[in-house]
């Protein structure tokens, strides 16, 4: 049917304007998500007057207004604002997506060949907002400091920002321990509201046959949720001297001994072991994981 119609009542029609298409009047296949904000990235519409956190799940009461929701990742979570203003928006009219045709004109206005590509520079805020999402790519994904140092990843951000320049590993190794000390007082602050807490100690082999301890705090918080906090994660060739290796790392997060409930071992040796040790010298009571009872039941 669009087909007959003239050239102008079809762009009228591929606007909105006609009457077939979406129940709001719009072609389903030339449908725009008009929430450009990045912050829906963190968040889950529940109807029209609700949003969920994805990140800790709580929810909050939305009135076509993300002020709430980003003051709630600043003050909850630690998420920077300044980033999440760099990245709320982008400044691309919805018009500019209406039709194919505009579409594709603007794909070829921004093509390497036309001057409006080179002629954006890579301004000092949008800089510091690469960096962070570069610094992020790395943490999250468990890439090596050196991966700037790759020319294909340098030829990729090179061709999508050709004014930016990649910090070296060591700048981004400095980078890396100011954000592991900014997450860590959060996690500190964190802590210090459980009441009681259970120090869960696993023991694991890593592909290079070599043994670490890992040390979780998990608790539930003064909202009701169950807390799992990764505390510290340290090469252990033996299980000897664990209740001073746990007891550091309390004293290190600012927690004394009467803080814990209780010590959750991996395995039922490890508890049989250790267990009359650390009851002795701190007052811990031990148990052992039921599903690994469980398992070497079956």
């Amino acid at each position: 049917a669009a087909a007959n119609l003239g050239p102008a009542s079809r762009r009228k029609r591929e606007k909105g304007g006609g009457g077939g298409g979406g129940q709001d009047g719009t072609s389903p296949a030339l449908y725009v998500d008009r929430r450009k904000s990045k912050v829906w990235n963190y968040y889950t519409k529940l109807g029209d007057a609700y949003v969920e956190c994805n990140i800790c799940k709580k929810q909050l009461s939305f009135h076509n207004s993300t002020t709430t929701m980003r003051e709630h990742l600043v003050r909850k979570h630690g998420i920077r604002d300044t980033l999440l203003s760099q990245l709320k928006d982008d400044q691309v009219s919805e018009s500019d997506y209406a039709t194919p045709e505009n579409a594709i004109k603007r794909c070829r206005q921004m093509t390497p060949e036309s001057g409006l590509y080179h002629a954006a520079s890579c301004s000092e805020p949008r800089s510091e907002v690469i960096l962070e999402l570069v610094l992020e790519m790395i943490f999250r994904d468990l890439h090596p400091l050196s991966m700037v140092k790759d020319k294909g990843f340098g030829l990729l951000l090179g061709y999508l920002e050709p004014n930016f320049t990649l910090p070296t590993p060591v700048q981004l190794s400095g980078m890396l321990w100011h954000r592991y000390n900014v997450v860590k007082q959060h996690l500190e602050r964190y802590l210090r509201t459980a009441q009681a807490i259970v120090l869960c100690v696993e023991f694991w082999v890593s592909q290079l046959s070599q043994t670490y301890l890992s040390i979780t705090a998990n608790f539930i918080d003064g909202e009701w949720r169950r807390a799992r906090c990764g505390m510290e994660t340290q090469r252990a060739e033996t299980e000897d001297g664990l209740g001073e290796k746990l007891y550091a790392v309390l004293a290190e997060f600012g927690l004394s001994g009467k803080s814990v409930f209780c010590v959750m071992h991996d395995s039922p040796q490890s508890a049989a072991v250790t267990a009359p040790q650390l009851r002795a010298a701190y007052g811990w009571s031990s148990l052992c994981c039921a599903a690994r009872t469980l398992h070497l039941c079956i």
